[in-house]
């Protein structure tokens, strides 16, 4: 596959090798880019497709999908409809929003753009060292999905700060085990009301339980990427989650074609 110069700089962001066709000729011309957006990209990353002032849609967002009735106990998008971003925060940390059903020892709720954004990117649960740092995505994992939005377009944080990252389910279950569909539902009420306050164009999926919660599918990761699906009313695009990305960097091509079709969907 032939990469422009622009494309080369977005994946050597990513930290994807390519494919040499001549190594110096191939480092030169990455790194020239990479030093010539510098600037730029430090400043403001300049989006690769128009975008509209983060104005307030004239008419509020669909609401994603939740079940008519949850079993007693657990918490439902109408329990949270009166939240404000400070308050489903501290929901979420102090185990409210889970209706006290969880077995989470720490909760995460997330971090970015406020207070609206362009992205929801929404992740499978914590890992271990994320709920020992108290952060969402920490370490290399959390940098490297900085990166990938970077690529984008999109930034979490500063004033250009576009996107917002949020966990499918806001705790690490004990010993790891998969999310349980009560800690799922709850969740999912969260990234319901999030979605009403933030007001974003688009969710990125990133990771096996957040893309089957929001598509509703039950195939494998790879057969729902490459093309959008939809949660509520919002387009949602399916990729890897950041932690499987630094165990297999070969597939970062794939994420970077997975955020190409996030970009062309957004601008729809």
């Amino acid at each position: 596959m032939g990469w422009d110069s622009r494309q080369r700089a977005m994946l050597a962001e990513m930290g994807y090798r390519l494919p040499v066709r001549s190594e110096a000729r191939e480092v030169l011309e990455v790194a020239e880019t990479v030093a010539a957006e510098a600037p730029v990209v430090a400043a403001s990353p300049a989006p690769l497709v128009p975008r509209a002032p983060l104005a307030a849609p004239t008419a509020p967002a669909a609401r994603p999908r939740l079940p008519a009735a949850a079993p007693a106990g657990l918490v439902g998008l109408a329990d949270l409809a009166d939240l404000d971003l400070a308050a489903l925060r501290d929901a979420v940390m102090d185990g409210r929003a889970c209706g006290g059903s969880c077995e989470h020892r720490g909760h995460l709720f997330g971090r970015g753009a406020l207070p609206q954004a362009h992205w929801l990117v929404v992740t499978d649960p914590p890992e271990e060292g994320d709920e020992s740092a108290g952060e969402l995505l920490s370490g290399d994992a959390g940098r490297l999905l900085e990166r990938m939005l970077l690529a984008a377009g999109q930034r979490l944080g500063g004033e250009a700060a576009s996107a917002f990252v949020a966990p499918v389910v806001p705790g690490r279950a004990p010993r790891g085990r998969p999310p349980q569909p009560h800690e799922l539902m709850a969740g999912e009420a969260v990234l319901a009301r999030l979605v009403q306050l933030l007001q974003p164009r688009l969710v990125l999926a990133m990771g096996l339980h957040a893309a089957r919660r929001l598509t509703g599918s039950t195939e494998p990761l790879g057969r729902m990427r490459g093309r959008p699906h939809s949660w509520g009313g919002l387009p949602v695009v399916v990729t890897y989650h950041p932690s499987y990305l630094l165990r297999s960097p070969a597939d970062k091509a794939g994420a970077w074609d997975d955020l190409c079709l996030a970009l062309k969907t957004a601008a729809n």
